[in-house]
């Protein structure tokens, strides 16, 4: 299991560089866009990188305030619910991570999530629909989940991941407006009468402004749906207990309340949000969430992860989950 954790942290940087990669080239082109000249290609790259620092220091600093922020959810003592807290109390103590603060959000949708950008400052939370809806082997295995996302670093590369993200959006809209309301004349004035290579170059900001967001995306959702079907073996070599969280996933599975908790924290919900426009599409952050509740289910040889292995490849005709010792 520590070997798979490795390798997915090894991924993760990966993934990482490419989103790092893509931020640079796109603030570079847009530079030279505005600036035809080296000197346009490495502002645009530092202003890209500069964007980038202030949000990830944000981030950094205000952790898991900042999923919190906005949502009308407040903090757990043991007066408040003791059954919650000595759940969460006994998986800090079986996963050796401390103690995280626990979150009860307002709503009737079913859902939790993990945040915070290191363990000391994380935090675990979950609806009033789902604590009302579960029993307390149930609420054991999903909050297992989410302590699992903490233990294999998942909140902190997620975060960091969607704060580039946020960066390439924020710095290819910029780049179209500039483009839609500037119309390019500082370009268009040093461009030494070339109509053909100013044509080119108006395509190519163009096409990396629309493209950029897409690809980033792309990475970014490469590192969440793996994610949480090592969060689910985790859990349940946590607690022994599959059955227990397909019982929960299948709960959650019917639920149609609307629930958005940011783009920061869906990634880390248990299961997909559901938002209004609440449809189907190849840029989801979670694996089909009856493909988990079937793989769980078959889980008759064990709770190791070789275990869970066996039962993904029964479940869905393949083996692609990385091997892990």
């Amino acid at each position: 299991m520590y070997d798979l954790i490795a390798k997915n942290k090894r991924k993760s940087w990966l993934v990482f560089f490419g989103m790092g990669l893509l931020l640079l080239v796109l603030g570079g082109v847009i530079g030279f866009w505005i600036e035809p000249s080296e000197n346009g290609i490495i502002m645009g790259i530092i202003i890209a990188t500069i964007v980038w620092g202030v949000q990830t220091l944000v981030a950094l600093l205000g952790g898991a305030k900042v999923v919190m922020a906005g949502m009308n959810a407040h903090p757990i003592t043991p007066q408040d619910d003791a059954v919650l807290y000595n759940i969460i109390e006994e998986l800090s103590l079986s996963t050796g991570l401390p103690m995280p603060k626990i979150y009860l959000i307002d709503t009737n949708a079913l859902n939790a999530f993990a945040a915070g950008t290191k363990p000391s400052q994380s935090v675990v939370a979950i609806t009033r629909g789902l604590r009302d809806r579960l029993n307390r082997q149930e609420i054991q295995a999903v909050m297992a989940h989410e302590m699992s996302h903490i233990y294999n670093r998942d909140v902190l590369y997620m975060t960091f991941a969607s704060v580039m993200l946020c960066t390439i959006v924020i710095i290819s809209q910029l780049a179209m407006r500039s483009f839609v309301f500037g119309g390019g004349r500082k370009s268009n004035n040093k461009g030494g009468g070339n109509g053909a290579a100013q044509l080119i170059l108006v395509a190519a900001v163009v096409l990396l402004a629309v493209l950029a967001p897409i690809f980033a995306q792309l990475f970014y959702f490469s590192l969440s749906r793996k994610r949480e079907y090592l969060a689910d073996t985790m859990a349940v070599n946590f607690t022994r207990d599959p059955n227990s969280l397909a019982d929960a996933l299948a709960k959650i599975s019917g639920d149609h309340q609307v629930f958005d908790p940011g783009k920061m924290a869906a990634a880390m919900c248990i299961s997909k949000p559901k938002l209004k426009e609440d449809k189907e599409s190849p840029f989801s952050t979670h694996p089909p969430i009856q493909k988990r509740i079937a793989i769980l289910r078959a889980m008759s040889m064990g709770t190791d992860y070789q275990s869970y292995r066996t039962a993904y490849a029964q479940v869905m005709g393949k083996d692609d989950l990385p091997k892990g010792k």
